[in-house]
C-alpha cells in the first residue's frame, strides 16, 4: 500500500518538475537573468536556460525512476 502511494507521489512530482522546467525555459528574455554564453547576435545561454534544463532533466529522471520501480514491483508480484 505505501509503495503504491509513494510511486504515485513520485510520478506527480516528476510531472510538476517537468512542467515547471518548461515554464522556466519559456520565460521572455527580460526575465531570464544574466547572460552566461553568447552564441551570436540573436542567441545566448542565460541562467534561466540552465535552471530550466536541469529541472526538465531532473523531472525526466524521476519519471523514469518511478516507471522502472513500478515495473519491477509489478513483475515481482
Amino acid at each position: 500500500m505505501w509503495g503504491e502511494w509513494s510511486l504515485r507521489i513520485a510520478a506527480v512530482l516528476a510531472v510538476l518538475i517537468l512542467l515547471a522546467g518548461l515554464i522556466v525555459l519559456a520565460l521572455p528574455d527580460e526575465m531570464e537573468g544574466k547572460q552566461l554564453v553568447r552564441l551570436d547576435d540573436t542567441h545566448s545561454l542565460r541562467v534561466a536556460d540552465v535552471v530550466g534544463a536541469v529541472m526538465v532533466a531532473g523531472g525526466a529522471l524521476l519519471a523514469w525512476a518511478a516507471v522502472l520501480t513500478w515495473q519491477r514491483k509489478t513483475i515481482q508480484e
